[in-house]
């Protein structure tokens, strides 16, 4: 017999958020279902976890989100908006925070603070790493890259080697690999660039 795994909140009252096209959604109770379609304690909780987070609501507002709406929607799509198997809300709570590659990673000022940084072995991967990341993910050569990054290359090397350290890695080949288990890159991103 196989056995499938089957997505959170399809089978279950727990709820899957994910961004489509950025906008919050959810599976729910067996259904897709958008953000404002869900019952009204599950948008309660993720609004109590919002207003607990004063630097959030501000950094929202900075960033010209100024309804409630507007917040919650943004809000939920930044901190829960990956689709993987894990719930982000079960038995009446919200789960931590999951890292989600928005495609604005490394240039949103709201990195960080409405957005979790991604961690990794208990350390931080930096706005710059995901772009040097993105980069070396391509064919370009390193000198290439540095030039884009706008750094040097002894100072690309010496950021790559504490990059792979980080990630647990000893190749380039293996750090594209590290990053998709990760879901720092995605198929879409890199044929993208």
């Amino acid at each position: 017999m196989t056995n499938i795994q089957i997505p959170s909140g399809l089978l279950d009252s727990n709820v899957e958020f994910f961004s489509h096209n950025g906008e919050p959604m959810a599976t729910h109770e067996g259904k897709v279902k958008s953000l404002f379609e869900l019952p009204s304690n599950i948008l309660k909780a993720i609004q109590k976890d919002l207003d607990a987070n004063y630097s959030v609501s501000i950094a929202l507002e900075l960033a010209g989100f100024k309804t409630s709406s507007e917040k919650l929607k943004k809000y939920t799509v930044c901190r829960f908006g990956n689709y993987d198997n894990d719930p982000d809300y079960k038995d009446g709570q919200l789960k931590t925070v999951e890292y989600f590659n928005c495609g604005h990673r490394g240039t949103c000022p709201m990195e960080g603070i409405v957005c979790d940084h991604l961690w990794v072995n208990e350390r931080v991967i930096s706005p710059f790493e995901i772009s040097m990341i993105q980069q070396l993910a391509t064919e370009k050569t390193i000198p290439v890259i540095a030039e884009e990054l706008k750094v040097s290359i002894n100072t690309l090397e010496s950021r790559k080697k504490v990059l792979f350290d980080k990630l647990g890695v000893f190749s380039r080949a293996r750090m594209v690999s590290r990053s998709y288990e990760l879901r720092i890159l995605n198929p879409s991103y890199v044929h993208c660039r």
